[in-house]
């Protein structure tokens, strides 16, 4: 027998009481920076923080909360009465997560899956997602495939609001109008061969945005597809090949968005840029014989989108048997290429990632459109977390699944590490919130979203979440990046972790000291809000 101490990190959270607030309404405690500490369980806390309590492009979102029996507890805050990738990228999120936890008796998961799953049976495709005009409104779908598997494992009980029968049938009733809609953009919302010969057959990013193809657009569609092939047993080819038609995406994006001298891509690019939808883009040119078609920037979370996309394409690839063909060592690559570019673009301080990846924070915004910005001061390039986030959950996803010819296992950790110490404050309220995040971009749908490095940070739609006022919230977009990047991590750090630490029985522990969110030394046990305790933990062997 052999008797060994370890030393544990566990978030403490108790009642906040007797606090005084901002006339905003945010406690005046709020906002405390927090210090990463390895052996945090990152997701899981903010899994809990926020699960009912996010916003999707400036609009109230939020699932419902549950007791581990199904009975919910508090209501959801959906502003909308459809599908929205943006709580659907979240939902996805908090899917892995439960799936990755789900034989670890320490994380209750339960709650987890109860609220997804009223999310996900409640609520249908929006009109434009089944008739195929905008691939945003089916990107919430793959929250269906891990839904649909954890409910037919009958792990959960039926909860109060759905059974596990009803959500299995509406999960492959969202699959088969999901497979429709993509076949109708595929015959419908494509760029001609006329229009331009090598972009023909590339899907437009929606169908008001003719003849367009954004990095955003290969996370919507072309992955989905992939791995509705996979894992959809009600799937029906709509070409002859559609892993060809998937890697065509993606050829097409990056014949048009790649730049090899700044090893990074573009946001997006018009086939038709004489045209009216693209006429107001900075960088575009008409000019004949001297045609430029993308836009002038590399905006952050455009190019992670991307990235993400094409490490989920290539391990659906794999799954499918496909790493021998052409079109999957294309991709391969390109994905060689697209990471050591990013790498390069890594702030060597923090860690994380910039809005604009081609500047570094000296660059400032003087002055934009003055009907379209947020703002008359000037603003810097900033550290952004939703482009961080996923770059951090494809490096680490990208890696366990082997795909890179070079280890950036340190990069990912030193970005990990980064946004925790960067990004994540606490709410006052006895848990965190994620800031720094891009609101939202875009390019066209108003003359003012012209792409340039001025929108980009001083655009309405583009402002930053902060601590302040009504921009202290944690939008969807980095909650659900940061999910998946958490889960990523701490695979891969229960990996390298030692096997007695799962196969100790645990015996009674002590508090060895306590530490607030910032990481500072307390002399005692908070009386209320979030603190971090490290234990010894005596277990024998």
């Amino acid at each position: 027998m052999k008797t060994i101490i370890t030393q544990t990190l566990l978030l403490m959270a108790v009642a906040t009481v007797g606090r005084a607030a901002t006339p905003e309404g945010i406690p005046a405690t709020a906002g405390e920076p927090c210090t990463f500490h390895e052996g945090v369980r990152y997701s899981e806390l903010v899994i809990n923080s926020r699960i009912n309590d996010f916003y999707a492009n400036t609009k109230t979102a939020g699932f419902g909360r549950y007791n581990d029996k199904g009975a919910l507890i508090e209501q959801p805050r959906n502003a909308t009465s459809v599908l929205d990738y943006v709580p659907g990228l979240v939902a996805k999120a908090i899917l892995e997560a439960i799936d990755y936890y789900k034989d670890q008796p320490a994380v209750s998961v339960a709650p987890w899956f109860y609220a997804i799953q009223h999310y996900g049976c409640q609520f249908d495709i929006a009109s434009a997602g089944k008739s195929g005009k905008s691939f945003d409104d089916l990107n919430a779908v793959k929250l269906y495939f891990l839904l649909s598997t954890l409910a037919d494992s009958r792990r959960f009980a039926d909860g109060d609001d759905f059974s596990n029968d009803a959500t299995t049938a509406i999960a492959q009733k969202r699959l088969a109008d999901a497979l429709t809609g993509i076949a109708k953009a595929n015959t419908t919302y494509v760029i001609k061969a006329s229009t331009l010969p090598g972009a023909a057959g590339g899907w437009w990013h929606k169908s008001s945005y003719v003849d367009q193809m954004w990095c955003d657009g290969q996370y919507m569609g072309p992955a989905l597809l992939a791995q509705m092939i996979n894992e959809y047993a009600g799937y029906k080819a709509i070409t002859a090949d559609d892993w060809h038609l998937i890697t065509r995406q993606f050829t097409i994006a990056w014949d048009y968005l790649w730049n090899p001298d700044t090893q990074l891509l573009y946001h997006a690019f018009t086939a038709d840029p004489g045209g009216s939808a693209a006429s107001k883009w900075a960088g575009v040119s008409a000019t004949k014989g001297a045609e430029v078609y993308h836009s002038a920037e590399y905006w952050g979370r455009a190019v992670g989108w991307y990235f993400l996309a094409m490490v989920d394409v290539l391990e659906q690839m794999g799954k499918a048997g496909l790493t021998a063909t052409a079109d999957y060592q294309t991709l391969r690559q390109r994905l060689q290429l697209l990471a050591d570019g990013l790498a390069a673009r890594q702030d060597a301080a923090s860690g994380c990632w910039y809005q604009l990846l081609n500047h570094d924070g000296s660059y400032v915004a003087q002055t934009y459109n003055s009907s379209y910005r947020y703002t008359s001061q000037p603003v810097a390039n900033y550290l952004e977390s939703s482009c961080t986030a996923l770059f951090i959950a494809a490096y680490l996803k990208g890696d366990r699944l082997k795909l890179f010819d070079k280890d950036y296992k340190p990069l990912a950790r030193k970005a990990y590490k980064g946004f925790v110490n960067r990004f994540m404050v606490g709410d006052g309220k006895g848990g965190v919130h994620l800031i720094y995040c891009c609101k939202s971009a875009g390019l066209g749908g108003s003359n003012f979203r012209d792409g340039s490095a001025e929108y980009y940070l001083l655009g309405k739609d583009t402002k930053p979440t902060t601590t302040s006022g009504s921009d202290f919230y944690t939008e969807g977009k980095v909650f659900g990046g940061f999910i998946m990047a958490a889960i990523e991590y701490e695979r891969l750090t229960d990996s390298e972790t030692t096997a007695v630490s799962y196969t100790v029985k645990e015996q009674p522990a002590t508090e060895a000291a306590c530490y607030s969110l910032a990481g500072l030394p307390l002399q005692q046990r908070p009386q209320q809000g979030l603190y971090i305790c490290s234990r010894r933990v005596t277990a024998s062997r």
